[in-house]
């Protein structure tokens, strides 16, 4: 069954290695390797539970035969099993799994191990213009290096307000099996809410996903 692992680390191999001699191994490289793992390891699932069901069908009344199956069967279910619960694992501030890579576009929010960004990752980061100051229906999140403490930042646009267009900044607390508690809210102009972001940044909190509505 490791074999499954070795074919489908192949072509990320081959294309790390192109993008190691082409000076070309950031964090978008390293999501698009991510990606073709993916794929790679989807497409032997897919493989590999067509060529199951032949086998069993093959060996209709052939209980030795049956039985084999059954037993290697029962191995391969918790070979996958295992493998799927990690490429679906999403937990707060560490990379996602590996299939969301199918799906999810790259986004800086991804970069997650706080232990292993580099500082041109978080020069990036810092320089970066958040999509929140100009779109109203983006947010921004950032965590901790707790895990503990988040914020939520969000354009408002309200013409019949003094401050027609401000920015929310949320202030929240995780709390394990329970709902976040949301401690603080204030509105910021632009250039505050701005300034407030590359701070908590430069002071090392991270992107993060949505931990509340």
């Amino acid at each position: 069954m490791l074999i499954n692992l070795l074919v489908a680390s192949l072509i990320p191999f081959i294309v790390w290695v192109i993008q190691k001699a082409t000076g070309k191994t950031g964090s978008k490289a390293t999501y698009l390797r991510r990606r073709i793992f993916a794929y790679g390891i989807f497409i032997i699932f897919i493989i590999s539970l067509i060529g199951t069901i032949a086998l069993f069908q093959e060996a209709q009344g052939d209980t030795k035969n049956i039985g084999i199956l059954s037993r290697s069967l029962g191995r391969s279910i918790v070979f996958w099993a295992i493998l799927f619960w990690a490429g679906l694992s999403n937990k707060p501030n560490e990379d996602k799994g590996f299939f969301y890579s199918i799906w999810q576009p790259y986004k800086p929010e991804y970069i997650a191990d706080k232990n292993h960004i580099s500082k041109s990752q978080k020069k990036k980061l810092e320089n970066k213009e958040p999509e929140f100051l100009t779109q109203e229906n983006e947010e921004g999140w950032l965590i901790d290096q707790k895990d503990i403490w988040c914020k939520r930042f969000y354009l408002v646009n309200n013409p019949t307000s003094d401050l027609k267009q401000y920015v929310v900044e949320q202030t929240g607390k995780l709390i394990p099996n329970q709902p976040p508690e949301i401690t603080k809210e204030i509105k910021l102009k632009i250039k505050e809410a701005k300034s407030d972001w590359k701070y908590y940044i430069n002071d090392g909190w991270l992107p993060t996903d949505k931990k509340w509505n």
